[in-house]
């Protein structure tokens, strides 16, 4: 197994019959990667019948791995697959190399490389960091993680790649050499394959490339309270939050740096989290040569991602629904990211909350904590609701459950509708609907973007 650093290509050369370990968007631009260099990819899948055949030599279960290998050069690894899967264990014993998708891509592209990854708010920061960086790098690209696979432009001769890089990423790929790069933060996640905090964190701890003086590394410092021994004195290391050289200020909104002052009051994006990444975004901008006034250019039009915290256009609604909020973060997949949507939030000011999906492997306290500062009214459905309704129902606060989004919207308009019928004549504080499931969508949706766009249609549907 490749472990220690990036193959050069005469390695890669000398292969010619690779096992695509795991098909979907990875899986299947690696495949195309490779056959365009005249190698032969063959797909080792658990759903073989939903594989795009016209990539593959030959198509596969993953359920036979002694057969599967035989005559395998090299393995190219999806992320989704777990270490321990039997051909991964096949293969070792077999000294045979295994690459990740961004390792394969690393080896073809040779130009300067900004790694992101976190917890939260890695692809917003990715996504920021690369609209302000194109002014400057027009001939640049954003992918890995953020859905857009990097063995699928790493041919291309390009100036700059902006990457989000998840754990799973990371965790499968030795030293990928980035230019820069940023940890944001990092809370419970993923354990059900990391198993612990520690291990989680060294996963993302590869991310970073110090080793070489010419590599920049921003770090939140909470992250260093997980991998403490990995805290050192290096010139190139600089954490980014309180009481740092690197931090965010408000009222007035600033972003500072130990070069500039950043107004940030017409970033469009609200809420302290963002301007976290906001100052990560700067950060990284500023590494890579750009003033000040191409940054604060740059970021005042960038309009966020769809399904993160977006704030619905409600001017179509009646009347009467104009004035209520409605935020579609379907994104939000954890508990630690939906309580960073609604941080800026206090008790008393019209916010209602819907959970749902499948909850991660992690605590709930600290949202516990949080719902009882607010006592707002909150919606629960799907898988969820098995894993956290005995917890909800002590705290006594205002909870419904439903089966499905359908019957949550329908009870929420009931919900709203009594609200504005028994206040008439009187103003009411503005009303926020925020859909952040903090759970996985695979119990109801394919995937974030399908449940984000059902919730966005029913909300349209019973408001308009």
């Amino acid at each position: 197994m490749f472990s220690l650093s990036i193959p050069a290509a005469s390695d890669l050369a000398k292969f010619q019959k690779f096992l695509i370990l795991g098909g979907g968007s990875s899986g299947d631009s690696s495949a195309k990667l490779l056959s365009s260099q005249g190698k032969i990819c063959i797909l080792a899948d658990k759903f073989p019948e939903k594989a795009n055949r016209i990539l593959y030599a030959e198509v596969l279960s993953d359920n036979h791995p002694q057969k599967i290998l035989e005559g395998i050069d090299c393995i190219i690894k999806s992320p989704g697959i777990l270490p321990n899967h039997p051909i991964l264990e096949e293969a070792k014993e077999r000294r045979l190399p295994i690459l990740s998708e961004i390792c394969l891509g690393r080896i073809f592209y040779k130009g300067p490389i900004i790694g992101i990854t976190g917890t939260d708010g890695k692809s917003t920061t990715t996504a920021l960091t690369y609209h302000i960086l194109k002014s400057k790098f027009p001939n640049s690209r954003m992918g890995g993680n953020i859905g857009v696979a990097f063995t699928s432009f790493c041919l291309e001769p390009l100036d700059l790649v902006v990457l989000e890089l998840s754990s799973y990423q990371l965790d499968d790929s030795p030293n990928l050499e980035l230019t820069a790069s940023a940890i944001l933060n990092l809370a419970s996640d993923h354990l059900e394959r990391h198993k612990t905090m520690e291990s989680y964190a060294k996963a993302k701890w590869k991310i970073q490339n110090l080793k070489n003086p010419d590599h920049t590394a921003f770090v939140n410092p909470i992250f260093f309270h997980f991998l403490p021994k990995e805290m050192s004195e290096n010139t190139n290391l600089h954490l980014i939050g309180e009481n740092q050289k690197y931090y965010v200020s408000l009222d007035p909104n600033q972003v500072h740096t130990p070069n500039h002052i950043y107004d940030v009051s017409r970033f469009p994006l609200k809420g302290k989290h963002n301007l976290m990444n906001l100052c990560f975004s700067i950060a990284l901008a500023e590494t890579m040569g750009m003033d000040k006034e191409e940054i604060q250019n740059q970021f005042e039009s960038f309009q966020g991602l769809p399904h993160r915290f977006n704030r619905m256009d409600n001017s179509g609604f009646q009347n009467k629904y104009q004035e209520i909020q409605f935020i579609n973060d379907s994104k939000s997949t954890n508990i630690h990211s939906m309580l960073s949507g609604i941080s800026g939030f206090k008790k008393g000011e019209g916010l209602f909350l819907i959970l749902g999906g499948i909850p991660k492997l992690e605590p709930i306290d600290l949202f516990l904590k949080r719902w009882k500062e607010l006592e707002c009214p909150l919606w629960v459905y799907g898988k969820a609701i098995e894993v956290w309704k005995n917890e909800f129902d002590t705290t006594g606060l205002p909870v419904s459950y439903f089966p499905d989004l359908p019957s949550v919207v329908q009870d929420l308009k009931n919900k709203i509708d009594f609200k504005l019928d028994t206040n008439k004549g009187r103003k009411i504080l503005p009303l926020s609907v925020i859909f952040s499931p903090a759970g996985a969508s695979f119990d109801l949706y394919k995937n974030f973007e399908e449940r984000g766009n059902h919730f966005e249609s029913l909300i349209k549907e019973e408001f308009s």
